[in-house]
């Protein structure tokens, strides 16, 4: 097995959580999409960081959009995750959410958790790029039944029912 199936097999183990980033670039484009590849990097300045492969359609918009939203899915949220993971255009698949234009970019409707950045840097992360963000905004309500992906799967945390 070579080195990138194997990498894929061990996450494919690993439960993670589902979100959705979005951001508006200049003239009018977007980027929306789906990623498990989310990280608090840093309380002291408020640092978060996302992934994004270098060959989505997105990835031009991410990284050179001023700000950047990330969306914390829950479960009721799983026909969210596979619109905004379908390929197409990202103006698309959010009129197809009912997105909202915010003062930051578009954003999911109805009270879901979310954290606004202001791009902090991008770093080289082999066929993905690394976006790290300094939080400037967002909210946090509890999600009380995370959308998690495990082993190509939608599923949730125990003592939730999984739809």
């Amino acid at each position: 097995m070579d080195a990138g199936e194997l990498v894929k097999g061990f996450m494919r183990s690993a439960a993670q959580q589902v979100y959705v980033v979005t951001a508006r670039g200049a003239g009018g484009s977007y980027a929306a999409l789906t990623v498990s590849s989310m990280t608090s990097l840093s309380v002291n300045p408020p640092l978060i960081l996302v992934c994004i492969d270098k060959s989505s359609r997105s990835h031009e918009v991410l990284v050179n959009a001023p700000h950047f939203i990330v969306t914390l899915l829950s479960k009721e949220d799983e026909w969210v995750s596979r619109i905004m993971a379908e390929p197409g255009d990202p103006l698309d698949r959010l009129r197809r959410v009912n997105y909202v234009e915010g003062k930051y970019g578009p954003m999911l409707p109805l009270a879901r958790p979310y954290l606004v950045a202001r791009r902090w840097a991008i770093y080289d992360g082999g066929d993905h790029s690394i976006v790290v963000g300094e939080v400037i905004d967002g909210e946090a309500p509890q999600v009380r039944c995370p959308l998690l992906y495990y082993n190509r799967e939608y599923t949730t945390t125990q003592g939730c029912e999984v739809s």
